[in-house]
């Protein structure tokens, strides 16, 4: 299956449209991804996928044959079978995108235009990862291939040639902002991280740097992996010590991969049963690793990833470079069409000249049956057939180039259409709108 007789397609939901409480019932972990993508790719044979899957996001990029499947409504009933999730729960909250605004999409995404904290730097890596398992799974070939390679490229740009990176740009350094607003300062005070994977060891690193705190406790349901994160002078917690742990502390992150709350609302609310105690609890985990019951504690401040967004305000004033990166964007998605376009006309193309080779082979033949059987026979028709070539390119050379230049345009059927008609090509197939 060729790159011109793909159509891309993009569906899932974000932070922009969906809740916390949805977007952890259709979350992917990273390990169970493979089993994700073996599942889309069985279903629907030939076609490419990649799936990103994170905190404040699930996305499916599909590469179907043009009159193929999965379609959008397709893929609508795969998540909900995937998921065991009723439609009716979801679909107010999908998007869908195709062809060109697909693409656009993803490079908005890898370029942190569509983040939660604009210009956060672990989305690029996100994608990196989505795009390496699909290659492992081995459903990402040429067409999704080239528009991730592309859409890193984008991320690069963007952080390279404006300032949307500046500032507090992850999950994590806003997380520790926030902990700084509900305390009021870290000074003095013992601050719980619970998880040991990217997002807590970004949380460690801002801890670390903040130098205040008076003690930084780190507890995981792997000590090995809690003793590889951990950073000097933080206390490993044994998981078995985790109640008693959040009883010793002023305030708590937590980011697990866990599928089920790992703190309960009794665990927080003994935690705070003096009257004066106050918890700020920050839970950046999708699926949720505090109880959502916990809200309803006097003592207990509970924020989700969702809650993050004033703090987030704050983090963009003087960062407001958007415009720069849109019109980066711009320019990526002028290049990426235009090689999407001209491999539109290869077909096309390839059929013409095939055409008019097998003209002149048949011309050829004839003309030597009728020549003389002297010695220089087979060199006189060797020459002719060289010639012959050559006029063939020549006279196509012109027709060619005009060709590729016109198929960058919206009029590219007509053209492609019109030198099928005209040269007996055959209909070919008809090429997607990108």
């Amino acid at each position: 299956m060729t790159f011109a007789k793909m159509r891309i397609l993009c569906t899932g939901i974000s932070h922009k449209t969906a809740p916390v409480a949805l977007r952890e019932r259709l979350a992917i972990s990273g390990d169970a991804l493979p089993a994700a993508l073996d599942n889309l790719s069985s279903r629907w044979a030939g076609c490419e996928f990649v799936v990103v899957s994170t905190c404040n996001r699930t996305e499916i990029y599909a590469a179907r044959p043009l009159h193929g499947s999965p379609r959008e409504h397709e893929l609508h009933a795969w998540i909900a079978e995937y998921f065991s999730v009723d439609p009716r729960d979801f679909s107010h909250s999908l998007f869908t995108h195709s062809g060109a605004s697909a693409a656009r999409h993803l490079f908005e995404v890898a370029s942190g235009l569509d983040s939660l904290v604009p210009g956060e730097g672990q989305i690029v890596s996100q994608v990196k990862e989505a795009h390496a398992a699909a290659v492992n799974a081995g459903c990402c070939r040429s067409v999704l291939g080239e528009l991730f390679q592309t859409s890193l490229h984008v991320a690069k740009h963007a952080r390279s040639e404006t300032n949307i990176a500046a500032g507090k740009v992850s999950v994590a350094s806003v997380a520790v902002q926030c902990l700084c607003d509900e305390l009021g300062t870290l000074e003095g005070k013992t601050i719980l991280a619970i998880g040991a994977g990217k997002i807590n060891s970004l949380v460690l690193r801002r801890l670390a740097a903040e130098g205040k705190a008076h003690r930084i406790l780190l507890a995981n349901r792997s000590a090995q992996k809690a003793h590889a994160l951990c950073i000097q002078g933080a206390c490993i917690v044994e998981w078995a010590d985790l109640p008693a742990a959040i009883m010793q502390s002023d305030a708590i992150i937590s980011c697990t991969s866990s599928a089920s709350p790992v703190i309960t609302a009794k665990m927080l609310a003994q935690a705070c049963a003096a009257p004066t105690r106050r918890l700020p609890v920050i839970d950046l985990a999708v699926p949720r690793d505090v109880e959502d019951s916990a809200r309803d504690l006097a003592h207990v401040r509970l924020l989700n990833i969702d809650d993050l967004e004033a703090v987030v305000r704050r983090t963009l004033e003087g960062r407001r470079d958007f415009s720069t990166v849109q019109a980066i964007i711009d320019d990526h998605m002028k290049q990426y069409l235009a090689s999407f376009r001209t491999r539109l006309a290869a077909p096309t193309i390839d059929a013409l000249y095939d055409r008019m080779r097998r003209l002149a082979s048949q011309e050829l033949e004839a003309a030597n049956a009728r020549l003389s059987t002297h010695d220089d026979a087979a060199a006189d028709a060797e020459i002719m057939q060289k010639a012959m070539h050559r006029m063939i390119g020549r006279i196509l050379h012109p027709a060619v180039a005009n060709l590729r230049k016109w198929s960058q345009g919206d009029g590219a059927e007509i053209y492609l259409e019109a030198v099928r008609k005209l040269f007996d090509l055959g209909p070919g197939e008809a090429p997607p709108k990108p």
